[in-house]
């Protein structure tokens, strides 16, 4: 059976996407560019779920590290 998980979207559980979590094979988990950050931004992270042949299902940002390790704890059962 196929998991599911919600992401809401400008965390606003209207605009919720469902992910399958059978198509995501590899997850990166980076620092938010330095293009797109300001200084209050330094600690801000983003994980890009990515298929089998790099493509990008989905970009989740994250207000710091700690909260990118819970969420893929949580929701992909992984600990980093």
């Amino acid at each position: 059976m196929s998991k599911f998980i919600r992401i809401d979207k400008d965390n606003t559980p209207k605009k919720a996407v469902l992910l399958n979590l059978d198509l995501v094979a590899t997850v990166e988990l980076a620092p938010q560019s330095d293009l797109l950050s300001s200084n209050n931004d330094e600690k801000r992270m983003y994980a890009n779920l990515l298929s089998g042949d790099k493509t990008t299902l989905a970009t989740v940002h994250f207000d710091s590290v700690e909260d990118a390790h819970a969420w893929v704890a949580t929701h992909l059962d992984v600990k980093l």
